[in-house]
């Protein structure tokens, strides 16, 4: 008969060394996350601007169909309709496209008018297809994100867990020290971290972009944007919209990246950096000349 062991307990080095895996996997979900969300915000304007054409080119349309309706009278006057009533009458763009023989017939006499209405017409179709296919992007980038917000949270349970479990409690989420920047930066990388140590005691919040809450890119693009700058949303194309600089040649305002780009901080100068960290953190200035941040440095950029 087999016996039953309890699995071991698993050390606090163990648990940290899971924990910091978990840490790592959840910042490259929130960067997946943020990237979702700017294209959702693409996609939404793309929506707007495609509906705000097809309302103006459907005003368009109805004014001249009604010039044509105005022939379309005319000619059954004349007795001469030839399925000219239904051709005016008619609210689908496509079903006008389709009956030629008509458009043939109204040609003889009213070609300039029957142009400028087959145009508008064309016009209007391509309208309704482009919003239909921009409203077809907003629904699928919004079911996107849905799905990768369960992911985060998912995976940021399973952080709390982890860390209840090494005995850890998260900090208290401040509103800000209002501290002041001391060191040697200049022009608008002074301003940028400014704005980033005006934010110290700040709780962490995936997705966040300010003003009480930051996640790490979140936290960067406002810091350089209070400097005049505007820096895209995720870390991909903050590192992308940089110049390259190496970790010997640092700058204080130059934005340091690790974890393959799924974190990124501003350098203050000294070795240290000022950043978002994780949920359960506070914006804080930590070292990264050693331990985790130095081994796990990816790149900088130089704004």
């Amino acid at each position: 008969m087999a016996t039953a062991h309890a699995d071991p307990t698993p050390s606090a080095a163990d648990a940290r060394k899971k924990l910091t895996k978990l840490n790592e996997q959840v910042e490259q979900l929130v960067e997946k996350y943020n990237q979702v969300g700017e294209e959702l915000k693409i996609a939404k304007r793309k929506l707007k601007a495609t509906k705000k054409a097809g309302a103006d080119e459907q005003k368009t349309f109805n004014e001249l169909r009604q010039k044509i309706a105005e022939m379309a009278a005319a000619a059954y006057k004349n007795g001469d309709t030839g399925g000219v009533v239904g051709f005016a009458a008619a609210d689908d763009p496509q079903k006008i496209l389709d009956q030629s023989a008509v458009i043939s017939h109204l040609s003889r006499n009213r070609s300039s008018e029957l142009d400028q209405f087959l145009a508008s017409t064309q016009r209007l179709r391509r309208e309704q297809a482009q919003a239909q296919a921009a409203y077809d992007e907003v629904v699928k980038k919004a079911k996107e994100l849905k799905e990768k917000k369960a992911e985060v949270e998912k995976s940021i349970a399973a952080q709390k867990k982890l860390l209840a479990k090494l005995g850890e409690t998260a900090d208290k989420p401040g509103t800000g020290s209002g501290a002041t920047y001391n060191g040697p930066a200049s022009g608008s990388a002074r301003t940028a971290i400014q704005f980033a140590y005006a934010q110290l005691g700040k709780p962490y919040q995936y997705g966040a972009e300010g003003p009480n809450s930051y996640d790490c890119s979140g936290l960067t693009m406002r810091a350089w944007g209070a400097a005049g700058v505007n820096l895209p949303r995720v870390t991909n194309s903050q590192y992308a919209a940089t110049r390259r600089v190496s970790f010997d040649a640092l700058q204080p305002g130059d934005l340091v990246f690790f974890n393959s780009l799924g974190h990124v901080g501003l350098y203050i100068g000294g070795g240290k950096m000022i950043h978002a960290p994780r949920t359960g953190k506070n914006v804080e200035i930590v070292s990264i000349t050693s331990g985790y941040y130095r081994t796990n440095f990816y790149g900088a950029g130089r704004v």
